[in-house]
């Protein structure tokens, strides 16, 4: 089999998890009001794709050297960033802003 056909089928098949997971994890949790929600859901699909791309782009580099393993550990791993990125961008929802506090003095 070609091996940029087997790169589509791995690609096809993570790509449903990479994307669907953060929005699946934002819809379920979410309590913050509509416009909020929209902005969370369209930062964390921005992050799941550029986490998806540089993560391809490794692992096609490390592949071809023949470290398969460490690759597919990366692939893992890039999963997990759009998740800190909404732990992000939650946080700093919900943090007040520090300099209101020292303006008003």
């Amino acid at each position: 089999m070609n091996d940029w056909l087997a790169w589509l089928i791995i690609a096809g098949f993570y790509a449903p998890l990479h994307f669907l997971m953060p929005a699946l994890v934002l819809f379920i949790t979410g309590s913050e009001p509509e416009d909020v929600r929209r902005r969370l859901m369209r930062r964390a699909l921005i992050d799941s794709l550029l986490s998806m791309l540089l993560a391809f782009l490794v692992v096609l580099v490390m592949a071809k050297a023949g470290l398969i393993f460490p690759a597919m550990v990366i692939l893992f791993l890039a999963m997990l960033y759009p998740f800190l990125g909404i732990w992000r961008h939650r946080r700093d929802i919900t943090l007040p802003d520090a300099s209101i506090g020292r303006n008003q003095r």
